[in-house]
Protein backbone atom coordinates (compact mmCIF):
# COMPACT_ATOMS: atom_id res chain seq x y z
CA UNK A 1 0.00 0.00 0.00
CA UNK A 2 1.45 3.58 -1.11
CA UNK A 3 2.12 6.11 1.40
CA UNK A 4 -0.35 9.05 1.30
CA UNK A 5 1.00 12.21 -0.28
CA UNK A 6 -0.56 14.22 1.84
CA UNK A 7 1.75 13.19 4.82
CA UNK A 8 3.86 15.60 7.66
CA UNK A 9 6.11 16.35 5.63
CA UNK A 10 3.82 18.31 3.19
CA UNK A 11 2.59 19.95 6.58
CA UNK A 12 5.48 21.07 7.35
CA UNK A 13 6.39 22.75 3.93
CA UNK A 14 3.09 24.56 4.48
CA UNK A 15 3.66 25.99 7.24
CA UNK A 16 7.08 27.03 6.79
CA UNK A 17 5.72 28.44 3.46
CA UNK A 18 3.19 30.14 5.29
CA UNK A 19 6.13 31.49 7.65
CA UNK A 20 8.54 32.65 4.86
CA UNK A 21 5.80 34.87 3.40
CA UNK A 22 5.85 36.50 6.90
CA UNK A 23 9.34 37.40 6.98
CA UNK A 24 9.28 38.14 3.18
CA UNK A 25 6.60 40.36 3.45
CA UNK A 26 5.71 41.37 6.70
CA UNK A 27 8.41 41.56 9.28
CA UNK A 28 10.14 44.79 9.76
CA UNK A 29 13.75 45.09 9.16
CA UNK A 30 15.15 45.68 12.67
CA UNK A 31 18.55 46.66 13.51
CA UNK A 32 21.28 45.59 10.99
CA UNK A 33 23.10 42.28 11.89
CA UNK A 34 26.39 42.85 12.44
CA UNK A 35 27.54 39.69 9.87
CA UNK A 36 27.82 40.70 6.52
CA UNK A 37 25.30 39.68 4.15
CA UNK A 38 23.19 37.63 6.89
CA UNK A 39 19.91 38.29 4.90
CA UNK A 40 21.67 36.38 2.20
CA UNK A 41 22.10 33.32 4.43
CA UNK A 42 18.82 33.97 5.61
CA UNK A 43 17.42 33.63 2.31
CA UNK A 44 18.98 30.65 1.28
CA UNK A 45 18.04 28.91 4.87
CA UNK A 46 14.38 29.64 3.92
CA UNK A 47 14.70 28.56 0.68
CA UNK A 48 16.93 25.25 1.69
CA UNK A 49 14.30 24.44 4.26
CA UNK A 50 11.34 24.82 1.96
CA UNK A 51 12.66 22.65 -0.68
CA UNK A 52 14.15 19.90 1.50
CA UNK A 53 10.66 19.73 3.43
CA UNK A 54 9.55 19.24 -0.29
CA UNK A 55 11.77 16.05 -1.12
CA UNK A 56 11.35 14.46 2.21
CA UNK A 57 7.84 14.63 1.29
CA UNK A 58 8.51 12.58 -2.00
CA UNK A 59 10.49 10.27 0.37
CA UNK A 60 7.77 9.10 2.35
CA UNK A 61 5.08 8.97 -0.32
CA UNK A 62 7.95 6.77 -1.90
CA UNK A 63 8.00 8.87 -5.15
CA UNK A 64 10.94 10.09 -7.44
CA UNK A 65 11.44 13.52 -6.46
CA UNK A 66 10.39 15.70 -8.96
CA UNK A 67 13.38 17.95 -9.82
CA UNK A 68 12.13 19.70 -12.57
CA UNK A 69 8.79 20.63 -11.21
CA UNK A 70 10.72 21.91 -8.43
CA UNK A 71 13.50 23.97 -10.12
CA UNK A 72 10.84 25.78 -11.79
CA UNK A 73 8.71 26.34 -8.55
CA UNK A 74 11.65 27.47 -6.78
CA UNK A 75 12.83 29.79 -9.74
CA UNK A 76 9.01 31.19 -9.88
CA UNK A 77 8.66 31.49 -6.17
CA UNK A 78 12.05 33.76 -6.03
CA UNK A 79 11.57 36.02 -8.69
CA UNK A 80 7.85 36.21 -7.61
CA UNK A 81 8.94 37.13 -3.69
CA UNK A 82 11.27 39.77 -4.81
CA UNK A 83 9.19 41.32 -7.03
CA UNK A 84 6.49 41.60 -4.27
CA UNK A 85 9.56 42.95 -1.75
CA UNK A 86 10.40 45.62 -4.24
CA UNK A 87 6.82 46.88 -5.12
CA UNK A 88 4.77 45.95 -2.35
CA UNK A 89 6.66 46.19 1.12
CA UNK A 90 9.07 48.50 2.36
CA UNK A 91 11.90 46.06 1.60
CA UNK A 92 14.12 46.51 -1.72
CA UNK A 93 14.04 43.38 -4.55
CA UNK A 94 17.40 41.98 -4.81
CA UNK A 95 18.52 39.73 -7.37
CA UNK A 96 21.50 38.82 -5.06
CA UNK A 97 18.71 37.83 -2.75
CA UNK A 98 16.73 35.81 -5.61
CA UNK A 99 20.30 34.08 -6.66
CA UNK A 100 20.66 32.85 -3.02
CA UNK A 101 17.30 31.99 -2.78
CA UNK A 102 17.59 29.60 -5.64
CA UNK A 103 21.27 28.41 -4.25
CA UNK A 104 19.45 26.75 -1.29
CA UNK A 105 16.56 25.10 -2.91
CA UNK A 106 19.62 23.62 -5.31
CA UNK A 107 21.24 22.24 -2.30
CA UNK A 108 18.01 20.93 -0.96
CA UNK A 109 17.28 19.47 -4.12
CA UNK A 110 20.57 18.30 -5.03
CA UNK A 111 21.19 16.20 -1.11
CA UNK A 112 18.13 15.34 -1.38
CA UNK A 113 18.21 13.05 -5.22
CA UNK A 114 21.92 11.92 -3.56
CA UNK A 115 20.19 10.48 -0.57
CA UNK A 116 17.39 9.02 -2.80
CA UNK A 117 19.70 7.52 -5.24
CA UNK A 118 21.67 6.45 -2.35
CA UNK A 119 18.60 4.64 -0.51
CA UNK A 120 17.92 3.11 -4.06
CA UNK A 121 21.15 1.62 -4.36
CA UNK A 122 21.57 0.06 -0.83
CA UNK A 123 17.73 -1.77 -1.19
CA UNK A 124 18.56 -3.23 -4.08
CA UNK A 125 21.86 -4.83 -2.93
CA UNK A 126 19.63 -5.98 -0.11
CA UNK A 127 17.82 -7.93 -2.64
Amino acid sequence: MKTAYLNKWVLLAICWFIASIYFLFFKASGNPVPIPQFDKICHLGLFFGQFWLLAKACFSANITIPQRLLIITAISWAAASETIQALFTTRQGDIIDAIADLIGAALALWLAQHIQTARRNSSKEKY
